[in-house]
């Protein structure tokens, strides 16, 4: 299975965000005991490193922790025709249009995040951390 991690999901595993590493882990996890595709879009790589720099405050850590990520994830590129496509989405969330937009784009089969309803349209499944593990544990 090919699923897009959405950037909070990410941020929760590099621990950015206090409180949700475990589910994002546990995510990791699953993913790589089932031999599923780990993908990010290239786009959500710059933010992901902008944000894990400023939660750590450490150049170095953040290096380090964004070197250990790069080792577990496959990185899309965004295209010109991904970013005009999403533009006339015409979501409240440009960020989030971009991200379905390159999941669509390259046959992504479900896309991991904590805010579902940020994903308007919804032919390709959105799942939270939890509801993923909970859906594939078995």
């Amino acid at each position: 299975m090919r699923i897009l991690l959405d950037t909070n999901v990410i941020l929760d595993y590099l621990g950015a965000n206090v409180g949700f590493a475990d589910d994002a882990e546990a995510v990791f996890d699953l993913a790589a005991k089932r031999e599923d595709i780990k993908l990010v879009s290239s786009s959500a790589m710059t933010d992901i490193f902008y944000v894990l720099k400023r939660a750590t405050k450490d150049l170095n850590e953040a290096q380090n922790k964004f070197a250990s990520l790069r080792k577990r994830i496959e990185i899309l590129p965004v295209t010109g025709e991904d970013i005009d496509k999403a533009f006339l989405r015409n979501w409240k969330d440009f960020e989030d249009a971009v991200q379905y937009t390159v999941a669509e784009s390259n046959g992504i089969d479900c896309i991991i995040t904590r805010n579902k309803k940020d994903f308007e349209e919804q032919e390709i499944p959105c799942l939270s951390p939890k509801e993923f593990v909970e859906k594939y544990k078995r």
